[in-house]
């Protein structure tokens, strides 16, 4: 469901279907960077108030230039 509210572009640097993994009382989406080599991994808290931010995906995609 939460697909649909992805818009930014940011995204088609990852993996279109990301993981959903528990840490403690917290859900996240960890979606892997699909650059060659690249073994990153940028997780995204869904019960945080900064759920629909992309900052971090942004910083790490920036770092390849």
């Amino acid at each position: 469901r939460l697909q649909k509210e992805w818009t930014s572009p940011i995204y088609t640097f990852y993996e279109p279907v990301p993981s959903i993994k528990y840490t403690g009382n917290h859900h996240t989406h960890v979606f892997k960077c699909m650059a060659k080599g690249c073994q990153q991994h940028v997780h995204c808290y869904l019960d945080k108030g900064d759920v629909k931010l992309t900052s971090n995906m942004v910083k790490h995609i920036k770092s390849y230039w």
